[in-house]
Parts: structure tokens; sequence; C-alpha cells
């Protein structure tokens, strides 16, 4: 068992320390990149930079979808529909003014949580409020009616938390 124990870490610490030199080899690639880079930056003339970066047409509009302009200063690549599913789109878009001092309209899925925690809230309050109330009476009577309070939360807390999952 011990020799098996020991193999096991030498394993563990062989693969780690490949990981590291992995992760050093990658940093070291994208230092030389970058030297090549500015090397070869200085001996390209102005005209032809300026000429390289009007091709890629920065100040015009990146097309995200058909018939959706977005924003400017991209680079579009086209790719499969099938190498990223997704099923919710991640950009909004929201009719109106443009002004910083403007809310954002309410989402609502995000509001129909809220609603969803508030009840939960409203229905913890209410068994407590039964909880203290019947704290008061005789402790035979009260001990059973704390049972039906908290097996009521219960049910309902549950209830709640399936429909936010």
């Amino acid at each position: 068992i011990t020799s098996v124990f020991l193999l096991s870490v030498l394993i563990a610490q062989l693969g780690s320390s490949y990981q590291a030199s992995y992760q050093d080899m990658v940093g070291l690639a994208r230092l030389n990149r970058g030297a090549i880079l500015a090397d070869t930056m200085a001996s390209i003339s102005q005209k032809r930079w300026e000429r390289f970066v009007e091709g890629l047409r920065f100040d015009e509009r990146v097309e995200f979808g058909e018939g959706d302009v977005g924003l400017a200063g991209g680079v579009q690549v086209l790719e499969p529909a099938s190498a990223n599913v997704t099923t919710i789109d991640t950009i909004q878009r929201f009719g109106g003014s443009t002004s910083p001092a403007a809310e954002w309209p309410a989402d609502p899925a995000h509001a129909e949580d809220m609603d969803k925690f508030e009840h939960l809230e409203r229905l913890v309050r209410s068994a407590m409020k039964k909880m203290s109330r019947n704290g008061k009476k005789k402790a035979g009577s009260s001990s059973s009616m704390v049972g039906v309070a908290s097996s009521e939360m219960d049910s309902e807390a549950s209830s709640v938390l399936d429909d936010t999952e």
C-alpha cells in the first residue's frame, strides 16, 4: 500500500512540474513573438503601416448577425454556427435614450427571481411570528403548533426553491 501511495505522489509531482514547465514555455514563446514583432515594426514604412491599418477597416461597424450592426473597431471572424452553440443571445439591445443618466430597463427574469425570494422572506417572517406567539402559550400546546408551522414552512419553502431552479 505504501509503494502505491508513493507512486501516486510521484506521478502527481511529475504532472505538476510538467504543467509548470509548459506554462513557462508558452510565456517564453509569447515573449519571442513580441520581440519579433517589435523588430519587424521598425523596418516597416509609415505609409505601408497606414495602408495596413486602413485595410483592417476599424472605422466600420462589425456585423454581429444578419442585419445586426454592432460596434466599430473590431475584426470580424466568421465561424460555423455549430462551433459554439448558444441557446440564449447574450447581446441585449434596448430602445430609447442612450443617456448615462437614464435607468436600464428591468430584467423580467431577475424580477421574477426577486419575487420568489420576497415570497420566501414573507413566509419565514410569518412562521417566526407564529412560533413566537405560540411560545407564549403553554409548553405542551405550543410544541405541537410549532411543529405544524415548521412543516408548513418547509413545504412552502421547498416549493418556492424548486421553482427557482
